[in-house]
């Protein structure tokens, strides 16, 4: 699916907009509900359970694309700014990341919470364009207020994680044991080499 198929089939909705243009919290819950995703039960439950929540709270922002024909929701990615805690991280990748101090416990970042599509649209390639559309989201937060990278946790498997690598970004932590990879989309690295 090439992008103007995919913007002719699925429209791109913020939550905050259908919160405030919808009749009732039953409404929006009755939507939320037709994400299906069992290949990831988090990505579904975060969707069903607590999307509504944090938006309420401003905790973060949640992007549906909603198919235009069943008004099922396809796809979703939720954005919000982040710390990293820098436990467990070498001190030079600590002074990458940060720009100047090897040793901060800290470092604010962007986030993609969460991005998936439901199991009803497994077959269709369109997490390219989920992706583009939240990182373009970010960029003009970081032109605005700065930043230095975008932070997402990747399930551990090989083709998400190349996925996440051909839309550069790379692992800042390298256990294959574990369930998850920290990830990043660094923006100093290209205004470091000018």
């Amino acid at each position: 699916m090439n992008r103007n198929k995919f913007d002719d089939n699925f429209s791109c909705f913020s939550l905050s907009e259908i919160i405030e243009n919808s009749a009732s919290n039953n409404k929006i819950k009755k939507l939320l509900q037709t994400f299906k995703c069992n290949q990831n039960i988090d990505l579904q439950d975060f969707l069903h359970n607590k999307a509504l929540v944090f938006e309420k709270n401003l905790r973060s922002r949640t992007y549906l694309y909603i198919d235009n024909n069943t008004k099922n929701v396809v796809a979703y990615f939720t954005i919000a700014i982040n710390t990293l805690y820098t436990d467990d991280i070498s001190s030079e990748v600590i002074k990458l990341l940060d720009g100047y101090r090897d040793n901060t416990k800290s470092i604010p970042c962007f986030l993609i919470g969460q991005l998936g599509k439901s199991d009803l649209y497994k077959d269709i390639k369109i997490g390219q364009f989920i992706i583009e559309d939240a990182i373009e989201i970010i960029d003009n937060s970081q032109m605005s207020v700065g930043g230095r990278f975008i932070l997402l946790d990747s399930i551990n498997i090989k083709e998400v994680i190349s996925f996440y690598e051909n839309n550069l970004f790379f692992a800042i932590e390298n256990n294959q044991e574990l369930d998850s990879i920290k990830m990043i989309k660094p923006y100093f690295i290209s205004k470091e080499k000018d």
